[in-house]
């Protein structure tokens, strides 16, 4: 049995508020790098500049939005800290 799925069918898919997924596209766009500035630190392994991914799929890593907002607050607290 086929089965077909519309983009209209995932927009109705709810998400738990925080965990919205982001690629390395999304996540360079957000922290101000170009995807494959991401992907350099990824494989180097450098989570300087980076957040940690939270899953690593077939087609590449994700963040969720809320790990990504908590990174970005102890990042602020550290540089305040400096």
């Amino acid at each position: 049995m086929l089965l077909m799925v519309k983009e209209a069918d995932l927009n109705r898919i709810d998400v738990p508020e925080d965990y919205e997924v982001l690629d390395a596209t999304a996540l360079g766009r957000r922290l101000g790098f170009k995807r494959d500035t991401v992907l350099a630190y990824l494989s180097r392994r450098n989570f300087g500049r980076i957040p940690r991914p939270n899953r690593q799929l077939a087609m590449g890593p994700i963040w969720y939005e809320k790990s990504v907002k908590e990174w970005e607050e102890r990042e602020k607290d550290r540089q305040r800290s400096e």
